[in-house]
């Protein structure tokens, strides 16, 4: 049996907001990329809008994309500057040997049940923290800089363009950067399920109410309590 001994206020408004922002973002880039990749919901007739569902699509994608930035753009604001210790990149230091030491191995085997016992962190574990930042860091800000590349051939010597375009030519062609843009897509509904896992995880095994923290803030730290057998 586990006793809550305290609720600490970990996930800020701001940083919840985000959250379910990006999730929602995520989801409609997906289904909306997908579909203009391979027309799923239509029969491949050779015409580009059928009952204006493509152009539909890629509005949506469109609109979701800017929607997207500016929210990837706020996080990023709130890390560096937001008074949220537990939002800001410092306390990240993946450079420095110490943060591949012993709490980063406890973490891993935990997560692959070779041992019982799990760290407790208020805020992100390293794991946690090394894939937010390697997949929702650095996959948004590919996915941003190749959709923003593509997206500025519809106003040659626009903004977009003059800012992004140089991504064509790095990657060989327009149709090259597309495959590239789509392949790296399929990233994050991986990330999707590892994230799950772990967060689901982590509920059961510590009972910290990480799942309903990023609803409510609040995570609870809790103790054992001794057996009376």
């Amino acid at each position: 049996m586990s006793r809550i001994i305290e609720e600490v206020y970990v996930w800020r408004l701001p940083v919840r907001l985000y959250h379910w922002i990006n999730a929602l973002c995520i989801v409609l880039l997906l289904a909306s990329g997908f579909f203009i990749a391979n027309p799923y919901l239509s029969e491949p007739y050779g015409e580009a809008t059928w009952f204006h569902q493509m152009s539909w699509f890629r509005y949506l994608h469109f609109a979701t994309a800017f929607v997207f930035i500016a929210n990837f753009l706020f996080r990023m604001y709130w890390a560096l500057f937001g008074g949220d210790k537990y939002a800001r990149f410092g306390g990240f230091r993946p450079w420095s040997p110490k943060w591949w030491g012993k709490p980063f191995r406890e973490q891993i085997s935990s997560y692959l049940f070779l041992r019982r016992d799990e760290p407790n962190y208020i805020g992100h574990n390293p794991v946690a923290a090394l894939a937010h930042f390697a997949f929702i860091f650095c996959g948004s800000l590919f996915m941003i800089a190749t959709g923003l590349a593509m997206y500025g051939e519809n106003n040659p010597g626009g903004f977009t363009d003059t800012w992004f375009g140089w991504m064509i030519p790095l990657f060989g062609s327009s149709y090259n950067l597309h495959i590239v843009h789509h392949s790296a897509a399929w990233i994050f509904p991986f990330y999707v399920i590892v994230h799950l896992y772990a967060v689901f995880r982590h509920d059961i095994v510590d009972r910290t109410s990480v799942t309903s923290s990023i609803i409510t803030g609040y995570k609870h730290e809790v103790e054992e309590e001794p057996s009376l057998d």
